[in-house]
């Protein structure tokens, strides 16, 4: 029986070496019990990477931690029965039942009383409406797929649960369900860790962590990352057809797209973006200040990790 701990997650130095390239870099992070806890970057950042080490299902090449009270190096054995994982590409049998895949599954783990535990997973994750206990999985769509998926995860209780981008490809009403039964399993006191590429996803996260080139950038309240952002954004309409070049890499401009018939900027501040304006004369009309939001912020960090301008 291992002691309390204040942290469910705990690693200092973390490092992960594939021959001569550095997955994940000198990562320090605590996680606290029952957080959810999201993972953004761009694909190859080390996200992933970092999340399995964290856990004990890769063994780190430098640096220590605890999972659960468990050295992640020497006791890996002891943590991987308390771990639910899910990953991105749906695994289970599509000839079998919603019912038949979660007794598979439950069997597999040994549980006391599989077909007890099934009728409480039919029903917290509502496969018992509309009959879908008993739907062949291969005709479910891909959201009631996925809705599986993390109740298999689900089946022997885990104290944490791991999702490899578990709503890819999935449309966006039931992507906001399975966030709310993830933001339940979070409320019972199990912590969620859940790489994503959506920023909606990364707001309802209680944390979020940004990865870049295996070097942890990010790591706080998502609502305190765009607080404490040093940008604003503006939309500005367009009198006629945008087509400056020169204008969409000025070093003023951190990001620019063009949305329909206008401009929407993101800049360091109010002033570069008002200047720019001026230079693009009766091109445009009156900036209008809207939020920036975290895919501003990652993108800002991006470039300015890589050294780069600004991109249209």
């Amino acid at each position: 029986m291992t002691a309390a701990v204040e942290n469910i997650i705990e690693v200092k130095d973390l490092t992960k070496t594939f021959g001569d390239k550095t997955v994940v870099d000198q990562l320090d992070m605590q996680i606290a019990p029952g957080q959810l806890y999201g993972f953004l970057g761009p694909n190859g950042s080390g996200k992933t990477t970092a999340i399995r080490m964290m856990c004990g299902l890769v063994p780190p090449t430098s640096g220590q931690g605890h999972c659960l009270g468990f050295d992640i190096a020497r006791q890996a054995d002891k943590i991987k029965p308390l771990l639910g994982y899910m990953t991105q590409h749906f695994s289970l049998y599509k000839d079998l039942t919603v019912r038949e895949n979660l007794l598979f599954v439950s069997r597999l783990y040994g549980l006391r009383d599989p077909k007890a535990r099934v009728d409480e997973l039919v029903k917290q994750f509502a496969f018992n409406t509309e009959g879908r206990e008993n739907q062949r999985v291969g005709t479910m769509s891909g959201g009631w797929k996925q809705r599986l998926a993390l109740a298999c995860a689900m089946a022997h209780r885990p104290r944490i649960l791991l999702l490899d981008e578990p709503t890819a490809g999935v449309d966006p009403k039931a992507r906001e369900a399975f966030w709310d039964i993830l933001q339940d399993i979070a409320a019972s006191g199990v912590s969620v860790l859940v790489s994503t590429h959506y920023m909606d996803e990364a707001m309802r996260s209680n944390r979020i962590a940004y990865m870049l080139y295996g070097r942890l950038l990010v790591d706080d309240a998502p609502e305190l990352v765009l607080q404490k952002s040093e940008l604003v954004a503006a939309q500005i309409p367009l009198t006629r057809p945008f087509n400056d070049r020169s204008m969409s890499h000025d070093p003023r401009v951190v990001r620019l797209s063009l949305q329909g018939n206008s401009l929407r900027v993101v800049a360091r501040s109010h002033e570069d973006i008002g200047s720019w304006c001026r230079d693009l004369g009766d091109q445009v009309g009156t900036p209008i200040d809207i939020d920036v939001g975290l895919e501003d912020v990652f993108f800002y960090l991006t470039l300015r990790q890589q050294g780069e301008g600004t991109r249209f």
